[in-house]
């Protein structure tokens, strides 16, 4: 039996261009690629999410650092 090579990958994130789409390190990108695997739909969902827990994670942290 043979496989077909294309239609499955075509839909597939290389971390690099995830990393460029959403302005994300390559380390992030692979984490988010890791948790939710290669599907370009997938990780356009997951994306977002991502980002915006990273943003209010930087902000806790900053409060943390310089209190009111």
């Amino acid at each position: 039996m043979k496989m077909k090579m294309g239609s499955k990958w075509d839909q597939a994130y290389d971390s690099a261009e995830f990393a460029q789409k959403y302005g994300l390190t390559l380390s992030q990108a692979k984490t988010v690629i890791r948790a939710n695997g290669p599907s370009k739909k997938q990780c356009d969902i997951a994306a977002p999410i991502f980002l915006k827990a990273a943003r209010q994670f930087g902000q806790r942290r900053s409060e943390r650092n310089f209190p009111h």
